[in-house]
């Protein structure tokens, strides 16, 4: 009878090990970006988004100038979170390109409706009006893709604050 506890004690012990092993989250050994497209990027949602690795690196570039602007975030090859900042004709609201240009089933609205998020997308609409520039408006859309984290504060964080920031630049006035 004492060999037949001290099995399962071991077994008690293998499994606690197993678990313990297992529940130990891996982290990121790289640096975060301090910008995205230019763009004072959040740190502390980024972090929340994307998953541990050796090495993130950020693919920006501008396929139709002056109208739209992406970011790619890989991590250890595999493409982990990307950002797109367009600019479109006025009246787009962010809930309309969260659920028809992402695919975002129902969306969390903030912001006077002017963000729409999901726990993996999120879409903000900066308005331009006046000033020469015409109506216009930009948007700004991000997803995370797996093995990104899916997180619906940390995408709300995230979009709300990139937006704050991008507004900071004045991304409505007209270039010379």
């Amino acid at each position: 009878m004492t060999h037949g506890w001290r099995g399962v004690c071991l077994s008690v012990v293998a499994m606690t090990i197993a678990v313990a092993g297992c529940s130990e989250e891996q982290k990121p050994e790289y640096t975060l970006p301090k910008s995205l497209c230019g763009v004072p990027a959040p740190s502390q949602a980024l972090s929340r988004l994307l998953p541990a690795g050796k090495h993130l690196a950020l693919d920006e570039a501008t396929p139709v100038a002056d109208a739209i602007t992406t970011c790619k975030a890989t991590v250890d090859g595999d493409l982990v979170l990307s950002l797109e900042r367009e600019s479109r004709e006025a009246g787009a609201s962010a809930r309309d390109i969260a659920v028809n240009q992402l695919g975002v089933k129902q969306p969390m609205s903030a912001e006077r409706n002017s963000v729409a998020y999901a726990d993996w997308a999120a879409v903000s609409v900066v308005e331009c009006r006046g000033g020469g520039t015409g109506d216009k408006d930009i948007s700004v859309a991000v997803k995370v893709l797996k093995p990104g984290h899916r997180d619906e504060s940390a995408m709300k964080e995230l979009i709300v604050e990139y937006t704050s920031a991008f507004k900071k630049q004045q991304p409505c006035m007209e270039t010379p």
